[in-house]
């Protein structure tokens, strides 16, 4: 088990920074507490095939792992949030009732196992440990998309695309100007180049949270923006739309 809440006095090196591990030391004030747990070689390869011909092996590594997040997870307070370096298994069918949340060892490492997300994510070479956090309900109207131009804050997108919220529209502003100072202030923790941050504002706006950081473009959804934007304009935060209402006579035929 390792738990690490120091700082590098290294500038971060832009090449990977995006996994957890990497940009965990250089931000871990700004971010949820979390542990990381090194996946030995052979688990790792049993990621990457999803199962083993030798059946005797499968169940001894199981076994091993089960026993590895014992006591990581016995010493986080309630149920615990679960990821990978690059990713969450967001794909299983346990992490979409749950929404994330799990309690048991055994749950933990069948959830990673069953995950396509995870079994490509080792195989492209991006997972190493195992990552946990105590599990938080996340208020989806305080979840937010970064986007970082060379340390710059240049895009800003409502994360959960599900309706609009009307709360938002009397605080974008603040909201804006609160990130823009906040990626300023910790843009000497990031390293050179473009690069996506999930932020989440605790209780009452009051505090801003680091979830996670994705690579620039690719496959990282640019939410309410398009790849294509032209970033230097600054084009502030986006939100969903309020619903439009229609009125008068409307004549609807089938």
């Amino acid at each position: 088990m390792q738990t690490n809440n120091s700082f590098l006095s290294a500038a971060p090196q832009a090449e990977n920074f995006w996994l957890l591990p990497n940009w965990y030391t250089h931000l871990a004030a700004h971010t949820f507490i979390t542990t990381f747990i090194p996946i030995p070689k052979d688990a790792l390869e049993l990621l990457k095939e999803g199962a083993l011909d030798d059946l005797d092996e499968e169940e001894r590594i199981d076994a091993m792992m089960i026993e590895e997040l014992r006591q990581p997870m016995a010493e986080i307070p309630g149920n615990c949030f679960l990821c990978v370096d690059s990713c969450a298994p967001t794909d299983t069918e346990r992490f979409r009732v749950k929404g994330g949340s799990v309690y048991s060892p055994r749950s933990a490492w069948r959830i990673l196992r069953e995950s396509e997300k995870v079994r490509n994510a080792a195989r492209a070479g991006e997972v190493t440990s195992i990552c946990l956090r105590p599990f938080r309900n996340m208020t989806a109207a305080r979840e937010f998309r970064l986007f970082i131009v060379d340390g710059k804050l240049k895009g800003m997108s409502q994360y959960h695309l599900i309706r609009h919220f009307r709360r938002l529209e009397k605080i974008k502003e603040n909201l804006w100007n609160r990130c823009q100072l906040f990626i300023n202030a910790k843009s000497w923790r990031l390293p050179k180049g473009n690069l996506v941050m999930d932020v989440y504002f605790t209780a009452n706006y009051e505090r801003i949270m680091i979830v996670d950081l994705n690579p620039w473009g690719g496959e990282t959804d640019p939410k309410l923006f398009k790849w294509s934007e032209d970033w230097q304009s600054v084009p502030g935060l986006r939100v969903m739309a309020p619903p439009t209402e229609i009125s008068g006579d409307v004549n609807v035929s089938f």
